[in-house]
């Protein structure tokens, strides 16, 4: 599912240059710029991980900023094909607002504490939706 989701945004990913900055560098991006990252979650942290997106998400609307910070749940197959959430990984997916990023302040070390504390970033891809 990951390799799914990275290849589309790879596919959907913009090659033009212009003189900006920002998630994707120096490309341009006619839709909303993401960044797509897997978690390897720490036991029994799942909880402060889910927080720690929250958090984020909140230091983004205090800062008047539209980006938004979702959390997605990673499935897996069980016995007999059953589906299940694994609480052993986790993505997060950033679209963000065209608007440039709030200056990182004293709201922003928290949630970054709390993601290093409840988890490992796995894999990170920066792409275009749109």
């Amino acid at each position: 599912m990951v390799k799914q989701i990275s290849a589309i945004l790879l596919a959907l990913t913009a090659t033009g240059a212009v003189a900006q900055s920002g998630p994707l560098g120096t490309l341009q991006c006619t839709g909303k710029p993401v960044t797509i990252r897997t978690s390897i979650i720490k036991p029994g942290q799942l909880a402060l991980f889910k927080k720690a997106v929250a958090d984020h998400q909140a230091w983004y609307a205090k800062n008047g900023n539209g980006t938004k910070v979702t959390l997605v749940r990673v499935t897996k197959r069980g016995a007999g094909g059953a589906l299940s959430y694994d609480d052993s990984v986790a993505m997060t997916v950033v679209t963000y607002d065209a608007k440039p990023q709030p200056p990182r302040d004293a709201g922003y070390a928290p949630f970054v504490r709390a993601y290093q504390q409840s988890a490992t970033v796995k894999d990170e891809h920066r792409g275009c939706l749109g």
